[in-house]
């Protein structure tokens, strides 16, 4: 499945449909900003930074520094353009090496329902790993049951895997995390839940 997304990434126009002049929008604002009050450092992963806009532009100007993951080339190119202070990694998530407790908050927006739904406690339980005990994460997982869907994204083939909106809750609880507030949104037709948790 991550070679097939990777591929997608790659080939298809991911920025143009997603990212070009896309704003924050009210409800992640509160969040960002609930965010914000859990954290008292600046250090922050991104993992799936995409090209970096608008969450990571986001971030810095808010004088947070970001390190930013993702497993399309092209993107890493491309958020290096964008936000040239930062620092932006090609690498597949599982394969990432970091320090333990290095980082006071972790995000992952639009990502994490790309790799198999099975492999997603595992991935958070690494994020609880390498986030210090008084941070927190900000993430984005699937709002519906979906095993290796298919579909596009930019025009090339996409896979999405996840489980139901309750199922992933209690990964995160499972993960070592304590849920602070969740938000489902529905946009251009895609359910997406929002999570702002933190370490138990």
């Amino acid at each position: 499945m991550k070679e097939e997304v990777r591929e997608g990434y790659e080939k298809g126009d991911y920025e143009s449909e997603y990212r070009e002049g896309r704003d924050i929008r009210n409800e992640e604002l509160e969040l960002f900003n609930k965010l914000f009050e859990l954290i008292d450092g600046a250090e922050v992963l991104d993992l799936g930074c995409g090209t970096g806009v608008p969450f990571d532009l986001f971030l810095a100007e808010n004088d947070y520094h970001v390190t930013g993951v993702d497993i399309a080339e092209n993107h890493v190119q491309k958020a290096r353009e964008n936000l040239p202070e930062g620092k932006f990694i090609r690498e597949n998530f599982f394969d990432l090496e970091m320090d333990p407790a290095s980082f006071d908050t972790i995000v992952s927006f639009y990502a994490i329902f790309h790799i198999p739904r099975e492999e997603h406690l595992e991935l958070l339980q690494k994020m609880n790993t390498w986030l210090k005990k008084d941070g927190a994460i900000l993430i984005t997982m699937g709002a519906a049951e979906m095993d290796m869907m298919q579909g596009d994204i930019g025009g090339e083939e996409m896979l999405w895997s996840s489980y139901s909106p309750e199922k992933n809750l209690e990964i995160v609880e499972e993960a070592g995390f304590e849920v602070i507030k969740s938000y489902q949104e529905d946009w251009r037709e895609e359910d997406h839940l929002w999570i702002l948790a933190k370490p138990k």
